[in-house]
């Protein structure tokens, strides 16, 4: 393959993963990453079990490999690019210099940034704190030390892992949701209610349905009114999910899709020649319903950046699309979900039957069974397989793998009656519990 130059802005999980796949493809490439952070590779999914104490701060942080013709240009800021020149102006955020970067192929992976609602009164205050960078956790784990009480505003993932943290450090914990469940718009009621009740078992508070109002306080925030409820606080967690960080995206002129993300081919390319985009930056295309979708999921993030860093240095490969599989796990409960949900189906147009099965997890003549709840949906016409919801106490990332793949591919609860699965009473059951599920479900659509 011909040498060229490859620049890469942003170095999360899109960026690394681009990178390292340029390489791979060509190793005559130059290729140049920007990244504002000060250090390379961090682990944000993990910054929960660092503010529970389960991980040290140290841990999270990792240096960039070293290789040949490969740079990591830290505590930098690509400021603008000319796509005429294929330029981009960087300026260094430590020293105050500029300089350019000459490049042949652009990927953009500026990944997400945390919504922060202006429209609060009082959402400036000291003492409130977004969830994104490693910088962020250690502030939480240290208003922690000086704090009894947190609120935490968001009942999404990263809202439940870290009311989870902040309680396993012994904090007086309670949850705002804006909406009438956790999780809202990833799990429906009946698996969301399985969540809640675990989070109130632990001595967890839960206000749903109802929205932050305003954050009041002196020097630092005190209160937070929330449905006309004023709850008591030492300091915030805000949880409220994030939004693609498109601002360098504008600037250059890309298109950005129905969701604000930036708009891709199949290939990862944008509507400029030579300038792909991946991770949270960009959009993906949910491949049950072949629409448009924003997933900000690592996940999907290694998918985005493997196809556009391969094709970036001179390969070929495409992303046919995402079926948007995620997991939470806490040091209490496990549960997650791939494809769509029951309420999700039926406002997508299809004619959704579900089935709930409650099973043990392996042979329940063991000490301490463990359960697992699976919640399957298909469309009652094709008998297609639309989405997976569990709930469990352990691993339950192999189940939601397995639906992910039949996802994938598309198949009938006919084509998964005929799954094979391994046996060993310690870590499974005859039948298996996805089996049940599976067959659960053929029942319903009245399948022989």
């Amino acid at each position: 393959m011909e040498k060229n130059r490859i620049v890469v802005i942003g170095y999360g999980t899109a960026g690394i993963t681009a990178a390292g796949y340029a390489r791979r493809t060509n190793r005559a490439a130059e290729i140049h990453v920007i990244e504002a952070r000060d250090y390379a590779i961090y682990h944000p999914c993990c910054i929960p079990d660092a503010v529970a104490g389960l991980l040290s701060w140290d841990s999270l942080v990792e240096e960039a490999p070293k290789m040949t013709r490969f740079n990591v240009h830290l505590s930098c800021k690509a400021e603008e690019v000319d796509v005429d020149n294929k330029k981009v102006k960087v300026r260094n955020l430590k020293t105050g210099e500029s300089f350019s970067l000459d490049y042949d192929k652009l990927i953009i992976a500026t990944g997400s940034v945390p919504l922060v609602p202006r429209r609060i009164s009082g959402i400036t205050m000291k003492g409130i704190y977004p969830v994104k960078v490693v910088e962020d956790g250690m502030k939480i784990c240290e208003a922690g030390e000086e704090g009894k009480r947190v609120v935490v505003v968001g009942a999404g993932a990263i809202g439940i892992e870290m009311a989870v943290a902040l309680k396993l450090r012994g904090l007086d914990v309670t949850v705002v949701e804006l909406m009438p469940q956790c999780m809202p718009g990833k799990l429906d009621p009946e698996i969301a209610r399985l969540v809640e009740r675990e989070l109130k078992s632990k001595g967890i508070k839960l206000i749903l349905g109802k929205g932050v109002e305003a954050f009041e306080g002196k020097d630092k925030v005190e209160k937070v009114i929330a449905g006309g409820e004023v709850i008591e606080t030492d300091f915030v967690v805000l949880a409220i999910g994030v939004r693609p960080n498109v601002e360098l995206a504008k600037q250059i002129g890309l298109e950005l899709g129905k969701f604000g993300g930036i708009k891709v081919n199949s290939k990862m390319e944008t509507n400029i020649p030579d300038v792909y985009a991946a991770g949270d930056c960009a959009e993906s295309v949910n491949l049950v319903t072949g629409k448009p979708i924003l997933a900000p999921f690592a996940s999907v993030a290694f998918k985005h950046g493997r196809v556009a860093g391969i094709n970036a240095a001179g390969g070929e490969t495409e992303l046919k699309g995402v079926v948007v599989n995620w997991v939470v796990s806490t040091e209490w409960f496990k549960f997650g979900a791939v494809g769509l949900t029951h309420e999700m189906a039926k406002a997508e147009g299809f004619d959704p039957v579900s089935s709930v099965t409650r099973t043990c997890a392996w042979s329940c003549i063991y000490p301490n069974p463990v359960e697992v709840t699976i919640k399957l949906t298909a469309d009652r016409e094709s008998h297609k397989l639309l989405g997976v919801q569990i709930f469990g106490y352990e691993n339950i990332a192999y189940m939601l793998d397995v639906f992910s793949l039949a996802l994938y591919n598309s198949l009938r609860v006919e084509d998964l009656l005929e799954l094979e699965t391994a046996y060993a009473p310690t870590v499974s059951t005859i039948p298996d519990a996805l089996f049940v599920a599976i067959d659960s479900l053929a029942r319903r659509l009245r399948i022989k």
